[in-house]
This record gives structure tokens, sequence and C-alpha cells, in this order.
């Protein structure tokens, strides 16, 4: 296929509010558990994925893994009702399917527990290997150590590479991280993963000719950079009990518009935001519904 893959872990989101902050010794009671978002389709490849497809008619895949189980079909069923191609995820026997649980306190503080579910040592499939060969964009998310060097030794040079940073070293190696900094033509991360990116790079300063660097910073918006040009594209803040996948979402919303041909910063990162706030105010219905 043309277009873009996307890989890395996948997950089935299962969302939280609580009264008070988990300590040990003490229960917390669950105030609110909405209905959508138990489960709710979840992990980097689908958030970019469903992202990018809203906007750009070309192909988009994701790349990821599900257990043979009940999970990994509700996994597949979220997918397809999001509009999205399903022949890159992979059913793996004996596996679980990756689960999340993600605990609000009252300060919209998250708490993360994530059970990858997988064989350390998965692979990619064959067909995974075909859609990552015939695709002219290359997403990568938080995913195997395994996968991120198998799809970094299947890159072209004319292929383009999207890097979505997590700081994770359990899932990524600072190796993998320099490689992954030198080869993406557009790289975005938060403030914490920045400086987690600039140490991966040993101190190296200077980006490639045309590479974009993007620095989300949640609700005032993101800083671009690119061939010394720098712009900070203001969003329009949103108060929201789950922002969960908002970074992942701007992403492919900024990717849309650059493989659609967008080349100003102003304009890409409008796109970004613009897919965000669709993700947001679809969750702050939600929260109304509920």
């Amino acid at each position: 296929m043309s277009g873009i893959v996307v890989t890395g872990y996948a997950s089935l989101d299962h969302v939280i509010v609580l009264d008070g902050e988990v300590r040990p010794g003490r229960t917390t009671t669950i105030v609110s558990r909405p209905a959508k978002a138990w489960p709710r389709l979840g992990g980097g490849p689908a958030y970019v994925s469903k992202s990018v497809a809203r906007s750009y008619s070309g192909g988009v895949a994701p790349l990821s893994w599900v257990g043979c189980d009940p999970q990994g079909d509700v996994y597949l069923e979220q997918l397809r009702v999001g509009g999205v191609c399903v022949d890159g995820i992979a059913k793996v026997e004996g596996a679980r399917t990756p689960i999340s649980v993600l605990a609000y306190d009252p300060n919209g503080d998250c708490a993360v527990l994530y059970d990858p579910g997988l064989p350390p040592a998965i692979s990619l499939s064959d067909t995974q290997r075909a859609l990552i060969r015939d695709a002219d964009w290359i997403g990568i998310t938080i995913g195997p150590k395994s996968v991120t060097d198998e799809v970094l030794s299947l890159i072209r040079p004319d292929q383009k590479l999207a890097w979505v940073v997590k700081n994770d070293p359990r899932a990524i190696t600072p190796e993998q991280s320099a490689k992954l900094a030198l080869r993406a033509d557009v790289i975005f991360c938060n403030g914490r993963e920045r400086a987690f990116l600039e140490s991966a790079c040993e101190g190296r300063t200077t980006m490639r000719d045309g590479q974009i660097l993007v620095e989300t910073q949640g609700r005032r918006g993101a800083f671009f950079i690119r061939d010394g040009e720098s712009r900070f594209v203001v969003a329009e803040p949103m108060n929201v009990t789950d922002p969960t996948g908002a970074g992942d979402t701007f992403a492919g919303g900024a990717i849309a518009a650059i493989i659609n041909g967008e080349t100003d910063l102003e304009t890409i990162g409008q796109a970004g935001n613009a897919a965000a706030r669709t993700l947001l105010l679809d969750r702050a219905s939600q929260e109304i519904e509920g």
C-alpha cells in the first residue's frame, strides 16, 4: 500500500476517576467509570492512525499485536468502527491483548497501569513487513525493542519517517533513540521527552536539513523547529478530565497535513491542534452524556 503505517504497542484502555490518591492501606473509591472508555481503543498506533485517516485519503494502517482472545476482537472491532485498516494487526497465539488502566485522581493526575500481555521477543509478521515495504511513510511510536530494530533495518532512504517519542527505557534503548533522531523526518516530543531526546543524541545540536522537531506543550500549544526557523503554534485551551491520546492525535493531524503537501509550520501546527481538539470535544460530550 502507499500511504503510512504506524508501529507500536496496542492497548485497550480502561478509564476510571477516583475520589482521592491511591495510598497503601486505604480504600480509594471509583467515582466514575465511563461506559465508552471501559474499554476504549488506545495505544500510539491507533491514536496516530485514526487521526491521520480523518484528513488523508491514502492508505493508513497501524501495525501492532493482540492476543487470540475476546479483548483482541474488541480492539479490532473498535479500529474498524474508527475507519482504520486492520490488516497490520497480528493475532499472537498464547498472548493476552495489552490493556491499560488509567486512574485519574481529583487533581487530574493520571496513574497508568499497563499489561503488555505479549511475549518479549515479538517480531513483525510477513504481512506487516510487506505493508512497511509498500508505504511512503513509516510512523514509530513506543513498541517492542526488537520491532524497532527491525523497522530501522527495513526502512529505505526514499521512505519518510515520523517518530513519536516516549521515554520508556524498557521499550527503547539510547542507541535506538539516537538512530531514530538522526533518521526521522519529523519528531514529536513533550518537554520532558525533549531532554531525553537531547541526551540520546549525545549533545548533537544540529538538525538535518528539512527535519522538523515538534515539542508539544499540552494545552498551551506546540513549538516547531525546522532549518533554523522556529514557530510556537498556540492551541485553544480545553478543560477535560481525560486527555489521554491528545498528543498522539495531535501528531497524527500534523503528519496528515505534511503528507498532504503542507509546508507552513503554522498551518501544520493548527492541523494538529484541530485533530486533538476534535478528540477532546468528543470526550467532553461523552462526559456530559455519562
